[in-house]
């Protein structure tokens, strides 16, 4: 059997009308500032104003009474009352329909408060037309019930349309959500509080969505206007709709050491823009969204290529070059090398760009923290730290990039017993690959290999003597980084507890973790340990252990005028005040 079927509304839909808006303020402001602006209106006004109640009507609890917000209008008025509750109808005409997707469900944002509706329609004759005024409550939004609708004098004059509805919130929060509202929107808005028999108006303060521009340019019913060093916060609005904004992901350009580029959107006459309706806090993701996101990037391309400094990155400069635009280079500099830390937390000043002249080598292997902090030391004492460069991905394809050297690997060898070994070869005592006689922690010798890739030619291997590294894994305990220190190292045990606090110290968020303070202080004192244990002599480690523990809990009993002895024989402690 063949049959047909077309889309309709169930009755069904009516019902759950209250919840196609959330009913908060920024909902209400932002359906009926677009209401009155579609309208013709030269200015709105939002006023606040307490109740004018019996005061023997108890219906509401104490401290719950609601506030009236009314929301008024110059503009045309509304001719049929009926449409109010008609979702999905709209008194609109077809081009303004056309241009913006006024959907004629705004109206419903009301549908969870009680609010009043009075209108004087603007007469095509001159001749002022009546007024009319209709109360409503959600049963009439959910069509449980019919309102009537009444003559009203008092309508707005000459034409014009006023709603009114309950608000439980802070007059200071209406007040805050109408300047949200009224930020970017096109008309004029005056907000007034009447709550405390002051009703002096004031006119909210507007600012052009695309204010601090330095470039804009049209695009099919947009304007785009390109900002340099716009610090941005996630998913935060990018596209203004007539005071209405909303994020839309518009791109945004990450120069090579120099700032971000991004864009807005300001809506005109743009049909082709699909938002989700009825509450527009998004786009729809079609074929002019993807477009619209292309064009948005190649304005940022042409700001980028009028600036004195643009620094693209290769990838950014080709898609502008394939486009037709130019952009000029970035400068061959690149920023020096540094050892990473353990500490996740740790913040220091980057180092400042520098040239990176013909005999630079670019690091792009990834060293850990404590393999990066030995290479650092042994770099400084070769003479090799300046020539250090980080890798910047972003660079691949300029010429002058790729025809520096890399260095894409290293290989530690330590000598022991006149003979050279991989670190992770090599014996040590408490490991697994420990013999039955372990070789010493302070070694003969120790080197890097560093594996050095040309622009062209063969690979070739960089020897860079060293006094220090590490034996225990990445990211343990103090007790397990296993220092060797050569024999003639002149390496102290301050400066080695400086290499493994950077090396080893990765502080513990846990609950049950004490401050990061404290946390530092315990591995400091066991890292001066520790060197002080294998540089000198444990005697020598003793001694400076105890010394730091009395600098850090007892220093302070001591009289400054006075000398203090310490005598320890356990369990005994004495102690004895000089005169």
């Amino acid at each position: 059997m063949n049959r047909t079927i077309r889309a309709r509304i169930h009755e069904s839909a009516v019902r759950r009308v209250t919840r196609i808006y959330a009913a908060t303020l920024a909902d209400i402001f932002a359906e009926t500032l677009q209401n009155s602006r579609r309208a013709d209106a030269a200015r709105v006004r939002i006023s606040v104003s307490a109740p004018t109640c019996d005061p023997a009507d108890n219906t509401q609890g104490a401290g719950e009474t609601p506030l009236t917000v009314t929301v008024s209008d110059d503009g045309a008025g509304i001719a049929d009352p009926a449409v109010l509750l008609s979702f999905g109808e709209n008194g609109w005409d077809h081009d303004l329909v056309r241009r913006e997707d006024a959907a004629g469900f705004g109206f419903a944002s009301l549908a969870r408060r009680n609010c009043t509706v009075s209108s004087r329609p603007r007469s095509p004759d001159g001749e002022m037309a009546p007024g009319w005024r209709v109360q409503l409550e959600p049963a009439h939004f959910l069509g449980e019930a019919e309102a009537e609708v009444r003559a009203d004098d008092a309508a707005p004059y000459p034409w014009g349309t006023a709603i009114s509805f309950e608000a439980t919130e802070a007059a200071a929060a209406i007040r805050s959500a109408a300047e949200n509202a009224a930020r970017h929107f096109p008309l004029p808005v005056v907000f007034e509080d009447r709550t405390d028999g002051d009703s002096a108006a004031e006119d909210l303060p507007r600012r052009a969505f695309l204010d601090g521009a330095v470039h804009a340019e049209p695009w099919r019913g947009l304007v785009f206007g390109v900002f340099k060093s716009r610090h941005d916060g996630y998913n935060d609005p990018d596209l203004n709709f007539f005071g209405l904004t909303l994020p839309v992901r518009l791109p945004t350009v990450e120069t090579v050491h120099g700032p971000a580029w991004s864009v807005l959107a300001d809506v005109d006459d743009c049909p082709g823009l699909e938002l989700v309706l009825p509450a527009r806090k998004e786009a729809v993701e079609n074929a002019f969204l993807k477009e619209m996101r292309a064009a948005a990037r190649l304005a940022i391309y042409r700001a980028m290529a009028a600036d004195s400094d643009p620094r693209p990155a290769f990838e950014d400069r080709e898609r502008a070059r394939e486009a037709g635009i130019h952009i000029a280079p970035p400068p061959a500099v690149l920023r020096p090398w540094r050892p990473s830390v353990a500490d996740c937390n740790h913040w220091r000043e980057p180092p400042k760009l520098a040239e990176a002249g013909h005999d630079a080598l670019v690091v792009v292997c990834d060293p850990e923290p404590p393999e990066a902090q030995a290479l650092w030391r042994a770099a400084q004492r070769a003479g090799l730290a300046s020539r250090l460069f980080d890798a910047d991905r972003r660079l691949e394809g300029y010429g002058w990039y790729g025809a520096l050297d890399r260095v894409t690997d290293m290989t530690v060898r330590v000598a022991a017993e006149g003979k050279w070994m991989v670190l992770d070869a090599y014996p040590l005592p408490g490991t697994s690959r420990s013999p039955a006689a372990p070789l010493p922690s302070r070694p003969a010798a120790i080197r890097f290999e560093l594996s050095v890739r040309p622009a062209s030619g063969p690979a070739r291997t960089l020897d860079v003597p060293a006094d220090l590294v590490f034996a225990g894994e990445a990211w343990s305990w103090i007790e397990e980084a296993m220092p060797l220190v050569t024999e003639d190292s002149a390496l102290q045990p301050h400066q080695l507890a400086d290499f493994l606090a950077a090396g080893f110290f990765s502080p513990s968020d846990d609950a049950d973790s004490d401050s990061w303070e404290t946390q530092r202080e315990r591995f400091d004192e066991a890292a001066l340990h520790l060197a002080t244990r294998l540089l000198l002599s444990d005697d020598e480690a003793c001694k400076t252990s105890i010394a730091e523990a009395v600098r850090r809990e007892l220093v302070w009993l001591a009289p400054r005028d006075r000398t203090v002895d310490i005598r320890i024989r356990r369990p005994d402690v004495t102690v004895t005040l000089g005169a």
